[in-house]
C-alpha cells in the first residue's frame, strides 16, 4: 500500500548536486524513477517540484507543489500542533507569477500577508512573515497595483515594528525597502547572520549566498520604484548570476525579469 505523507528517499542536497553536475534533466529523470516505485515519497515529490521549477517547467512544477500542499493539509497531527502553517503557499504564488498569472499571484500573496495580520497564517519566516510582504510589494509595484503596494508597505512597517532584534533576516531588507536603513547595513547583515546561528563553513557560505540573492533583488526593486528600470534589471542580472537554483524565490523572479526583458516586455 502506498504510504502518503512520509519523507523518504533522495535528499534535496543530492538533487542540488545532480543539477550542479548534470543539469535538471538528470535530476528529474532520477526523481521520476523514484516516484514510479513509490508515488507517496514526498521527498521525491518535493525534489521534482523544485527541479522542474529550476528547469523552467513552471506549470508541471506547480502540480507537484500542489501535491505537497494537499499532503500538508491532510496531515492532521502537524496541523493540530502548528495550525496556520504556510509550507508551500509562497512557492505556489510565485509560480503563478512566473507563469504570467499575475492577478492570481498577487491575490495569493495578499491573502498570506492579510492572514498573518489577522492570525490565520502562522509559522512564516523567522522575522514574523516579512517574506510575503516583500514579495507582495515587488509584485504589486511591478504590476502597478497601487492599493496592494501600499498595503504591502504598511504590512512591512507593522512586521518590522514587532521584530527584536531587527537583524533577524530578512528584517534588514524590509527596513531598506522602507528607507529606514541603508544598503550598507543590509550587506553587513548578509555577512553577519552566521554569527547569529552557528553553522559549519559550507552551510554558512550557502546561507550567505541566499541572503545576498535576496538583498540584491530588492535593491533592484527599489530602483524600479524610483523609476530607474535599467538599474533594476542590472541588479536582476547580478542576482541571477548567483549559484542558487533551488532555494530563493527571488532568484527565479530575477530570471523571469531578465527573460521578460529579452522578450521585449515592459513594466
Amino acid at each position: 500500500m502506498m504510504q502518503m505523507g512520509v519523507y523518504t528517499g533522495v535528499s534535496l542536497m543530492r538533487i542540488s548536486e545532480l543539477i550542479a553536475s548534470q543539469g535538471c534533466s538528470q535530476a528529474i529523470a532520477e526523481l521520476r524513477l523514484k516516484l514510479e516505485r513509490n508515488p507517496g515519497d514526498l521527498t521525491a515529490v518535493e525534489g521534482m517540484a523544485k527541479a522542474l521549477r529550476a528547469s523552467g517547467a513552471y506549470r508541471q512544477s506547480l502540480s507537484y507543489f500542489q501535491r505537497l500542499q494537499n499532503g500538508e493539509m491532510q496531515n492532521a497531527v502537524a496541523n493540530a500542533l502548528a495550525p496556520g502553517r504556510i509550507i508551500w503557499n509562497i512557492d505556489i504564488a510565485c509560480l503563478h507569477w512566473l507563469m504570467d498569472e499575475h492577478p492570481t499571484a498577487i491575490a495569493l500573496m495578499y491573502d498570506l500577508a492579510a492572514g498573518t495580520l489577522n492570525g490565520s497564517v502562522r509559522y512564516g519566516d523567522a522575522a514574523g512573515g516579512i517574506s510575503q510582504g516583500l514579495l507582495l510589494y515587488y509584485m504589486a509595484l511591478t504590476d502597478h497595483a497601487s492599493s496592494e503596494a501600499s498595503f504591502a508597505l504598511e504590512y512591512l512597517r507593522d512586521r518590522v515594528s514587532r521584530i527584536k532584534p531587527r537583524r533577524v533576516w530578512p528584517c534588514p531588507v524590509a527596513e531598506y525597502l522602507l528607507a529606514e536603513t541603508k544598503i550598507e547595513a543590509v550587506m553587513e547583515a548578509v555577512h553577519d547572520q552566521s554569527k547569529v546561528v552557528r553553522l559549519d563553513i559550507a552551510k554558512s557560505e550557502l546561507a550567505t549566498r541566499r541572503r545576498l540573492c535576496v538583498a540584491i533583488f530588492y535593491a533592484g526593486v527599489i530602483a524600479r520604484a524610483a523609476g530607474n528600470e535599467p538599474q533594476c534589471i542590472a541588479r536582476m542580472h547580478e542576482c541571477n548570476e548567483l549559484d542558487d537554483p533551488l532555494l530563493e524565490q527571488e532568484w527565479y523572479l530575477a530570471r523571469y525579469e531578465i527573460q521578460k526583458t529579452q522578450r521585449g516586455g515592459t513594466h
